[in-house]
């Protein structure tokens, strides 16, 4: 395969959400399927400020095209996805805005729709407010960042560019260079100090946590060198727009796009895997075992049969290191899919009990038609291709 037929596709068409509302809705069916999707609202024009405000306040940056790839998907957000979706929520609910909202998703004195509504309107302020002090702080035109419907903006999350700006800023890179990737990689949230997600309160309630921001839940890096230039390659899973299926929809077919050259790959991969964990036979000394210890001692094997000697499907990356972290950048273990789909050494250290509980996590019925969920994947694509411009096979 030609180096140029493994990218990542960077650029896709602006998509309007597209939400519909039932105009005979009784008062419980406005409480049980319109709370949450303005609570996810709400939290994800707050991340999204607060990630302008990082952004601003961290600058400069040494990748030029990413800053702009993350202005254009931040405006995106803004102009495309959420303010939209805000007008679509007041012109659909305008006569229910009495309705007082679900409280399970709530903490303290139960607001009404309408006091959401307005609470959704000055998240969204706030971020425009954050978006024209980041262009003028940087002394950009917002002329160059007209955004409408089918014009071309990044797959990837303003989220997961921001984190590879910060991760390959100068400071990093010469951490790097004083010290070892494996070490910073292991404790990169130390390093990055970014804050705490935004506590979003109304006036007399509290948004509880369990709500989705439109942010990545998780993030992989792997540090390269590449014709002389160092930099860390950043990856994400799909973000997390859970409750808010008009947005959820279109980032996941924009991600799925992004990744799209490197599907077949990873599907042929975690089939493999599958089928591996499938022919699997364990001794007879383990048949005593509980179900949950034999699952562990089942799926050790099912990777060590697809890592050495390497299955053909196997994607490689025995070579590299890298790590996965959370969006608190926490640093996390592979799952049981990447672990026996690649390589990766990964630096950072965890307890033998939490090893065991996490490879044993994965439910192959949930994952079915999504072997590219995982940010992993998009990682690895990437250092694929820098293998293959490098004359290097694929899998190195």
């Amino acid at each position: 395969m030609a180096s140029t037929q493994l990218h990542l596709n960077e650029r896709c068409r602006a998509r309007l959400p597209n939400i519909n509302f039932n105009p005979y809705m009784t008062e419980k069916e406005v409480q049980e399927e319109w709370t949450k999707p303005i609570l996810v609202h709400i939290l994800a024009s707050g991340r999204l400020c607060q990630d302008l405000e990082t952004f601003t306040e961290r600058q400069p940056y040494s990748q030029t095209n990413v800053v702009t790839q993350f202005l254009l998907g931040t405006y995106h957000h803004m102009v495309i996805l959420l303010k939209p979706t805000l007008s679509a929520f007041d012109e659909g609910l305008r006569n229910y805005r009495n309705v007082i909202a679900r409280h399970q998703y709530l903490d303290g004195k139960t607001p009404s729709i309408g006091d959401l509504l307005e609470l959704a309107r000055e998240r969204l302020d706030c971020l425009f407010d954050a978006w024209t002090c980041a262009m003028e702080t940087l002394g950009l035109s917002t002329d160059n960042y007209t955004i409408s419907p089918g014009s071309i903006v990044p797959t990837a999350s303003p989220k997961e560019l921001l984190i590879r700006l910060l991760v390959n800023h100068p400071v990093i890179l010469k951490k790097i260079a004083a010290d070892s990737n494996a070490v910073i990689e292991a404790n990169i949230g130390k390093h990055l100090n970014l804050p705490s997600a935004p506590r979003i309160n109304g006036r007399e309630f509290r948004i509880g946590d369990n709500i989705a921001d439109g942010s990545p839940k998780m993030f992989f890096i792997c540090y390269h060198t590449a014709n002389g230039n160092r930099e860390i390659y950043v990856g994400a899973n799909q973000a997390d727009w859970a409750g808010l299926p008009a947005i959820d929809d279109i980032r996941r077919a924009d991600r799925d796009y992004r990744l799209e050259p490197y599907i077949p790959f990873a599907t042929r991969a975690f089939n493999a895997l599958q089928q591996s964990e499938e022919t699997v036979i364990l001794p007879n000394s383990m048949n005593s075992l509980e179900s949950k210890a034999r699952a562990y001692q089942v799926r050790v094997r099912a990777i060590a049969m697809m890592r050495d000697p390497p299955h053909p499907d196997f994607l490689g990356r025995k070579t590299e290191v890298g790590q996965p972290f959370d969006k608190n950048m926490k640093s996390q273990q592979c799952c049981y899919a990447c672990q026996g789909m690649m390589g990766y050494e990964i630096p950072a250290e965890f307890k033998p009990k939490a090893v065991k509980s996490y490879l044993c996590h994965l439910d192959w019925s949930k994952r079915e038609g999504y072997a590219h969920s995982c940010a992993e994947i998009e990682v690895s694509l990437q250092c694929s291709k820098n293998w293959m411009e490098n004359g290097e096979d694929m899998k190195h």
